[in-house]
């Protein structure tokens, strides 16, 4: 591990792993920081220990009686705390604006979203503005645009393949794909895996008419071979279902198995080639959308957003990508046995 910052190192890097970081910075003990952040030594031990992983740089020195910061810790401290001030500068003034003016909204998104990503960020929304009353519809992918440009809603929030060239879109972050594969299968012991380590795999897939699909066959495509499941569903849901029980594996973004995870079914970083997409906010152009949508999404930006524009050292894009070991830790690629 260097004793140096990276200059461009790409890295999935949490806003939890960067306040375990500053903690236990300010307090010189991880029990000390433990204890301010409500988390067990241990779990705030694996935080830091998967951060340094994440910039294979070495942030603490660790003695039986003090922590302190190692020369790229204090390199990199001053960066963050002052990314952390310009977030609460900002969510506090938001925060007072929303307060004024008690409203509500209405935001339009897809049933996969609507059932993983966005009732998180809505039930943390609520308590930093509980004036807002959010209005949430789960519409068919489709129908998103058409129901912002009807003014049913005010907002909608979804994967850029969506054609709405009519519409104002706004990058809000970049998902990346991922394999899905059941509790004790080979797979899930590994980092990550390459696209050409699933060969012989049986695959559980959406259809051909999904966007999803598509993105698979270009990551398949990109190592010159095609695709052929096992099965194929209609919905996420389905897959996962499929894959728990042990009828294959499945490649799905990220965020889908934010609930996923808990219940057997292991999410392990795809490579070789990485495949991502976006998620965009989609509002009728040329019209600005009122303060509490611009609440919510400076939100969703504090939650889930790149740190990289505030932190150069750090990754370009900050995903939502889970830990494959239960300690946070990545562990080495390695292909699976034939």
């Amino acid at each position: 591990m260097r004793d140096s910052l990276p200059t461009s190192l790409p890295a999935a890097v949490t806003m939890r792993q960067l306040r375990a970081f500053v903690a236990v910075a300010q307090e010189a003990s991880i029990t000390r920081a433990a204890q301010r952040l409500f988390l067990t030594p241990s779990a705030l031990s694996m935080l830091i220990a998967s951060l340094e992983g994440e910039l294979s740089v070495r942030l603490f020195e660790r003695t039986t009686r003090r922590v302190s910061l190692s020369d790229a810790g204090a390199q990199l401290l001053p960066s963050i705390k002052a990314m952390f001030e310009n977030l609460d500068v900002a969510v506090d003034g938001l925060r007072r604006l929303a307060d004024r003016h008690a409203h509500r909204f209405t935001m339009a998104t897809s049933p996969l979203l609507a059932s993983t990503l966005i009732p998180h960020l809505m039930a943390s929304f609520e308590k930093k503005f509980p004036r807002i009353r959010v209005e949430l519809l789960d519409l068919p992918v489709e129908a998103i645009a058409e129901s912002v440009r009807s003014g049913h809603a005010d907002f909608g929030i979804c994967t850029a393949d969506l054609h709405a060239q009519d519409l104002h879109s706004t990058l809000l972050y970049q998902d990346r794909l991922v394999l899905a594969c059941p509790l004790g299968h080979p797979l899930a012991a590994l980092g990550e895996v390459t696209w050409a380590g699933l060969r012989g795999e049986a695959l559980v897939l959406l259809r051909q008419s999904s966007g999803l699909r598509t993105l698979v066959q270009a990551g398949f495509a990109k190592i010159g071979e095609s695709v052929e499941p096992a099965y194929e569903v209609a919905h996420v849901a389905t897959a996962v279902g499929m894959v728990r029980s042990g009828l294959g594996i499945s490649i799905l973004p990220s965020f889908a198995l934010s609930n996923a995870l808990t219940t057997n079914v292991v999410a392990v970083p795809l490579v070789a080639p990485v495949i991502a997409r976006d998620v965009v906010v989609l509002h009728g152009a040329g019209k600005d959308l009122p303060d509490p949508c611009e609440a919510f999404l400076a939100h969703f930006r504090e939650e889930v957003a790149p740190v990289a524009r505030v932190v150069p050292a750090l990754s370009r894009r900050f995903r939502i990508v889970p830990p494959a070991g239960a300690d946070g830790s990545r562990a080495p690629h390695a292909r699976p046995a034939a």
